[in-house]
């Protein structure tokens, strides 16, 4: 029985059900519209998810000096859990066992020169969870990134696609480089163990993280991608193609460290579908992505859709990411843009398996651009 105990402990040590794929940054845009935003790529992220979009810039310059979100966990719909909270720690343990926390804030100003764009960023995460009420593990993601992702976007062939063109056409290539300085822990351990135990008899918060094993490592990622735009009128339609983090971006770290502790980025081939008409007084956008085309997964794991409707100003947007909802607003005043909503996310290895329940805030202050 003894033995039968010690492998079931190992088994679970050694398994990551809830942890989030580690992107360097998301859209918010993106988030609330089912992130089936491969083809629909059209703000100031679109670095992040297809570097072919960047042959769409029509200005000479276009500026993004502040670029910022926080998200969160969204407990509206399981506040009665929290309700006469206990004050052992046993009691708050059995309250949030098997309840993804999520807490994050990302910060990412760039710039659009002609075809070229880059991106500056600093992002924070912190993702956890509690499972198996008879022997409690702790499964715990926690990032700091900084770093920036630069590319430029080629026409291929004689563009179609002039600047106050209503028809046309345009195929393009798209490639980027990113450095990524990568600080955190990702692990799962023992609520009772000893790893956990010694860090909470810290002070600091910094001293707590490296007795957890926080490691910092550095590394680059590369992109590619091809787009093709097609518009007739008021109507436009877009297939994208992105190979993101190409043979996978790994994070250089000390040799005297464990390696498994920094969240490496998989590579992953997408393939997106939009379309979307645009009139003086109203505007609307269909999408879908298929994920992770390189990786065995389940099906509906890779599917992704979205919507977005709009009128000069103010926008609404819905989608279902991996069978999970989301919906959110946007808010459009020239100088200031701001976004806010809900999302919901996998976490687990199988199709529905853990949800993750979310709310993202955005605001981008003085965007600007220029032609010569």
């Amino acid at each position: 029985m003894k033995r039968w105990q010690i492998f079931c402990l190992l088994f679970l040590s050694s398994s990551s059900w809830a942890f989030d794929y580690p992107y360097t940054m998301r859209s918010p845009k993106a988030l609330l519209m089912g992130d089936a935003y491969t083809a629909v790529n059209d703000d100031e992220y679109l670095i992040f998810y297809n570097p072919a979009s960047l042959a769409r810039h029509k200005n000479d310059l276009t500026l993004h000096p502040f670029s910022g979100q926080m998200s969160g966990t969204n407990i509206l719909n399981d506040l009665s859990r929290f309700d006469n909270m206990p004050s052992d720690p046993a009691g708050v343990a059995d309250v949030i066992m098997d309840f993804p926390v999520h807490a994050g804030a990302g910060f990412a100003p760039g710039f659009q020169l002609f075809n070229f764009g880059i991106s500056f960023f600093a992002n924070e995460s912190f993702d956890a969870l509690l499972r198996n009420k008879s022997h409690p593990m702790l499964d715990l993601d926690i990032r700091s990134d900084r770093g920036l992702s630069m590319g430029f976007g080629i026409p291929l062939g004689p563009s179609r696609m002039g600047k106050k063109a209503s028809s046309g056409s345009q195929t393009s290539l798209g490639v980027s480089a990113k450095y990524i300085e990568r600080t955190g822990v990702k692990d799962t351990m023992a609520l009772a163990g000893p790893t956990v135990v010694d860090s909470l008899g810290q002070d600091q918060l910094s001293d707590i993280l490296d007795s957890l094993g926080r490691v910092k490592g550095i590394g680059w990622g590369f992109d590619a991608g091809v787009e093709h735009i097609g518009r007739q009128g008021n109507s436009q339609y877009v297939i994208g193609l992105s190979a993101l983090d190409i043979t996978g971006t790994e994070f250089k770290v000390p040799s005297t460290v464990n390696k498994s502790k920094v969240a490496n980025i998989k590579d992953q081939v997408n393939l997106g579908l939009a379309f979307g008409q645009n009139y003086s007084l109203f505007n609307y956008i269909l999408s879908a992505d298929v994920r992770s085309l390189n990786e065995q997964i389940d099906f509906g794991q890779r599917m992704r859709f979205g919507a977005r409707v709009g009128i000069p100003g103010l926008s609404f947007m819905g989608g279902m990411n991996s069978g999970y909802y989301s919906y959110g607003a946007e808010v459009n005043l020239g100088f200031m843009k701001l976004s806010a909503g809900f999302y919901d996310i996998e976490l687990g290895s199988k199709y529905q398996q853990t949800k993750s329940k979310r709310f993202i805030i955005y605001l981008s202050l003085f965007d600007f651009s220029f032609d010569a």
